[in-house]
């Protein structure tokens, strides 16, 4: 069954639901919701994600931990425990998360709600969902920063780039 989600205006308000082929369709009009969702350790290190060869966007590719989408009468924060859960095998809850903000993606009308969760967590002790997720490893920011703004990387807008980089080297400065 077609996953339904929330539907908004650029500005936040909401205007209905839509299934989600809708609103992956080219153009839809309207806005959805995904989770971006950060994970960083005690040790200043990022975890990534290669996202499985069989994804239909950007298969092979490093990206953030753990994403996707917020579903009808779903909350973001419980899109983030859902997807973390789906995705990497851990349990988390609304506690462990910090929210960032949001950014708007114009050219996938997306409004993506943006989290970041400290966790101490080996990663060869995660259960991955294998049809989304090829491997996962912990990275410096360094070679964050390097793999980042590669084509390794999902294309991401620069500007959202720059804002998670920013944010990073506050978070491991303090």
């Amino acid at each position: 069954m077609e996953e339904i989600f929330d539907v908004y205006t650029r500005d936040g308000k909401y205007l209905g639901t839509k299934p989600k082929s809708f609103c992956h369709s080219e153009n839809p009009g309207v806005y959805h919701k995904p989770v971006w969702i950060w994970i960083v350790n005690s040790n200043n290190e990022i975890l990534i994600q290669k996202r499985a060869a069989t994804k239909k966007k950007s298969p092979n590719l490093w990206d953030m931990p753990s994403a996707g989408h917020v579903v009808t009468g779903e909350t973001s924060i419980e899109g983030a425990i859902r997807e973390t859960k789906e995705e990497l095998g851990i349990d988390t809850k609304e506690s462990d998360y910090e929210y960032i903000g949001e950014y708007i993606k114009d050219k996938a009308f997306e409004i993506a709600q943006i989290y970041l969760t400290k966790l101490d967590i080996k990663a060869t002790s995660l259960k991955l969902q294998e049809e989304e997720v090829a491997e996962i490893k912990w990275v410096s920011l360094d070679e964050f920063k390097k793999i980042f703004y590669s084509d390794v990387f999902c294309a991401h807008d620069k500007e959202y780039k720059d804002m998670i980089v920013n944010l990073l080297e506050e978070r491991f400065n303090k």
